[in-house]
Order: C-alpha cells, then structure tokens, then sequence
C-alpha cells in the first residue's frame, strides 16, 4: 500500500519527508552554494591584485637594477675608451685634426664587443643605452687633445657620466673640458655644473670629455 497522507486539524498533512523542513534545508543548501560562489570569485579576484602586485614590483626592481648595471657598464665603456685611444696613440705628435678616430682604435681591436656596431665597412660605437659615441682627435684644431662624446642620454644617466668626473682637474684625470649639451665647462666640474646642465629630458642629452 502507497505511502498517503495523513490528515490534521486543518485537512491532510503533507507526505513524510516533505514537510516544512525540507523546503528549508534546500533554502539553507541553495544559500550556501551563492556564499562559496561568491568566496571563490573574491578569493580569485584577490589573488589577481596580489600577482599584479608582484609583478609590478617585479619590473620595477628588474628595470632598477639593469639602468644601474647599464650605468655602470656607460661608465667602463669611458674608461675603456679614454685608455685604448691613448694606448693607440702612444708616442704620436698628435691626435690628429678634427679627426675620427673610432676606425683607428677598431682596427686595434680597441672597441668592446657590446658597443661595437659594424654596417658594411664602417663601424660605430653604441653606449648601453643606445645612443652613439663618437671620438674625435683634435677638436677645435687642438691637436694634442681628444673628444668623447656621449650622445642621447636622459638626465639622469648624463648626470652619473658627469659626476664621475666632477671636481677631477687636469693634473688629476687628464680631464681638460666637460660639454654638456653644446656648453663647455672647464674642469674641475661641479656637480652642480652637471645637474644644471643634463637638462634636456629623456634620450637627449650629449655630454663629452675632452682629455689631453
């Protein structure tokens, strides 16, 4: 015999397992499902801000430090150049007359690989940053003298190439002028002189040593 209802005060009783109850279990499962629904998209869209997070402070420390070894790298190029035009140079009565002298020093095997830009016969010389550097013997005709020059740089990396020799005189560096962006400043430099003048913005400032 089937299950039937049974009858109260008020007419027949809902089946076994079908009463009120129920209704409000499934209410209460229904409710629960919509609160893990909504947890899970929170703890997803959470964890989406804390990886945008990372990343971002990620990039910004990876760009820091490789402008900083960039930088570094602008500097030894300098250094490396100053010393092999010298070495190439050694003993001559001059360095010529507004003369190019990247071929001369090439042909020493005088321009660090990473910065050497080869284009058919010709070569050039490349900073970290992009930009040309250019060496020129004898500028203005003062032939016992010679010119490096660094070309589109922003400010701030103007500004270390600078500062790395400010306050070095003659006697010190060899350092006989500082010209930044077409103004000649006699050594010793301040860094003061430097700041004020690496003020063209980014990629476009020229700053040049001349040794002698």
């Amino acid at each position: 015999m089937s299950e039937t209802a049974g009858f109260g005060p008020s007419g027949p009783l809902p089946p076994h397992g079908h009463d009120g109850r129920g209704a409000r279990r499934s209410v209460r499962r229904h409710t629960a499902r919509r609160w893990r629904r909504g947890f899970s998209l929170f703890g997803v869209l959470l964890g989406l801000g804390l990886a945008a997070v990372v990343i971002v402070g990620a990039v910004g420390t990876y760009n820091a430090a490789r402008e900083s070894a960039n930088r570094s790298a602008a500097l030894t190029l300098l250094s490396q150049l100053r010393a092999n035009v010298e070495a190439a140079f050694a003993g001559a009565p001059t360095y010529g007359n507004n003369t190019d002298l990247v071929p001369a020093i090439d042909r020493r095997g005088g321009i660090p690989g990473g910065s050497r830009v080869a284009s058919g016969s010709s070569v050039s010389i490349h900073h970290p940053f992009g930009g040309a550097v250019t060496v020129l013997g004898g500028p203005g005709g003062v032939t016992n003298r010679f010119l490096i020059t660094f070309e589109e740089v922003d400010d701030a990396i103007c500004a270390a190439l600078g500062d790395a020799f400010a306050g070095r005189s003659r006697a010190r560096a060899g350092l006989v002028q500082m010209t930044i962006n077409g103004t000649a400043l006699a050594s010793p430099v301040t860094n003061a002189q430097v700041t004020a003048n690496c003020d063209d913005g980014d990629a476009e400032n020229d700053i040049g040593f001349t040794f002698g």
